[in-house]
């Protein structure tokens, strides 16, 4: 009869602390908040509409870290969010590569993205994406790679499709 008891109860305590690590901490959301806003990127020019930046921001306890990468894409430019298979254009996509002890919670968190027309979605101006991860045993120094790869357009024109990217140290 122990056993009938001990199973059922162990996997409520894998699943609770499973659920623990899902939860943002409240902190780190707030100082995600500030840091974000105040986070720079470089000028941007018309042969290079578009500048990327990222940047860590830890939980007070050191348990979850936040990945930010802010673009900022020069006025009249954009890039797309979302693109029908049927358009010739080409999606962005967040790029992460995490070292041994840093594991994602949930999906990236991306800005509101604006209809275009022909049920396409773009980004302009800053747009701001999070990615919170879960610190378990790591080495210090390691790196997390982060990037976007993205398209950026105008009224007139397109530029290949790039990938910038930012490494940043643990």
């Amino acid at each position: 009869m122990k056993y009938h008891i001990a199973i059922p109860l162990f996997f409520l305590m894998v699943q609770l602390g499973w659920a623990q690590q899902k939860t943002i901490k409240p902190d780190l959301k707030k100082k995600v908040e500030t840091v974000s806003s105040e986070l720079s990127t470089s000028p941007t020019n018309p042969m290079d509409p578009v500048a990327v930046n990222a940047t860590l921001v830890w939980s007070k306890d050191k348990t979850q870290v936040a990945i930010i990468l802010k673009a900022n894409i020069a006025d009249g430019w954009h890039i797309y969010a979302y693109v029908p298979e049927t358009q010739p254009y080409i999606a962005s996509k967040l790029e992460l590569e995490l070292p041994i002890g840093i594991n994602t919670i949930g999906e990236w968190e991306k800005p509101y993205s604006e209809p275009y027309g022909d049920d396409i979605y773009v980004y302009h101006d800053t747009p701001i994406f999070v990615q919170y991860c879960s610190v378990g045993n790591f080495t210090k120094g390691s790196e997390i790679n982060c990037g976007l790869f993205y398209q950026t357009c105008d009224l007139r024109k397109c530029f290949p499709p790039q990938t910038k990217s930012k490494t940043l140290k643990l």
